[in-house]
């Protein structure tokens, strides 16, 4: 019963976060219209980085509560998950051109980088508040670079009938809805993991890290049967490297986190796999519905393992 009680609750509390997350990213969508920002920066940037607020709402107060299996299995189960999942989806939907040539030679190096810093601390099986600042730092630097080459490249006018100010409180009052019920999620996660006799690392990577990667898996969607590929694209490009640079440094800085490279190496590899596959498909400028299946089936035989 207190399995069942558990699993309940977590469930709630994911969908409650996930809710209110979509929310945020509705008001992040207006709020840079009122600030005038290009499609592709929105998606690299305030789509990509308000989907992740999920992650980073649970990693970060995981981290704080020193769980730090939780912390990281949800970031490196959440990048695997938007990429052999949410790509694959979205593939099969429909073949999606990527037109966007940044996309390869910035964006995807970018990501490539943030996931082999990744594997190198968890070799080393710490990342320390020194350098969860670095990676803090690297994430506002490629924030400021996609920002900087917009206003010369985009030249997109803010919309004059939305108030700034406005939206700026509509996002601060989400964001704080998302904080209190992330807590609620880790909690629940831990206590079903404990309940049930499962390391919280299968937990995390699996149920927190689908459910918090359900705003993702939404916009990419939704985005890709548009024919929004850029969008789309740019979406899981963003989390992931968001997901590892910034919500893995600011949750460093809250706590050092430890961890266990002889348990996490296996998911790092598939992780390095997916992302490579990934990036051969940014600089071949399309993922086919083949790939798509591919791409499925890899996540498959990743749940089987974890099982």
């Amino acid at each position: 019963m207190e399995i069942f009680i558990n699993l309940i609750a977590l469930i709630a509390s994911l969908g409650v976060l996930v809710f209110l997350g979509e929310k945020l990213i509705h008001a992040a969508l207006r709020l840079a219209k009122a600030f005038g920002v290009s499609p592709t920066v929105i998606g690299l940037t305030v789509i990509a980085y308000g989907t992740s607020l999920p992650e980073f709402v649970v990693s970060s107060i995981a981290a704080v509560k020193q769980y730090s299996d939780l912390s990281v299995s949800n970031i490196v189960g959440s990048n695997i998950y938007n990429i052999a999942f949410i790509l694959g989806i979205a593939s099969i939907i429909s073949s999606l051109s990527i037109k966007e040539r940044i996309f390869a030679k910035r964006d995807g190096l970018v990501m490539l980088f943030a996931v082999v810093i990744l594997c190198l601390f968890a070799y080393h099986e710490k990342i320390g508040r020194l350098a969860g600042i670095a990676m803090a730092v690297s994430i506002a630097c490629y924030t400021y670079i996609i920002i900087r080459y917009d206003k010369v490249h985009g030249k997109v006018e803010p919309d004059k009938n939305l108030s700034k100010i406005r939206e700026v409180v509509i996002v601060a009052l989400l964001l704080a809805g998302v904080l209190v019920c992330g807590n609620f999620t880790v909690n629940y996660a831990v206590k079903l993991a404990r309940s049930a006799g499962v390391a919280e690392w299968l937990i995390g990577a699996t149920i927190v890290a689908a459910g918090t990667s359900l705003p993702e898996t939404v916009v990419s969607i939704i985005a890709a049967r548009k024919g929004e590929y850029a969008m789309s694209i740019g979406n899981i490009v963003g989390s992931n490297i968001f997901n590892i640079l910034w919500i893995l440094g600011f949750a460093s800085i809250l706590h050092p986190l430890t961890i266990d490279f002889h348990k996490i190496y296996p998911d790092l590899i598939f992780l390095v796999v997916i992302t490579l596959l990934f990036y051969a498909g940014l600089r071949k400028g399309r993922l086919t519905k083949g790939e798509g299946v591919l791409y499925i089936s890899l996540y498959a035989g990743y749940i089987y393992y974890l099982l």
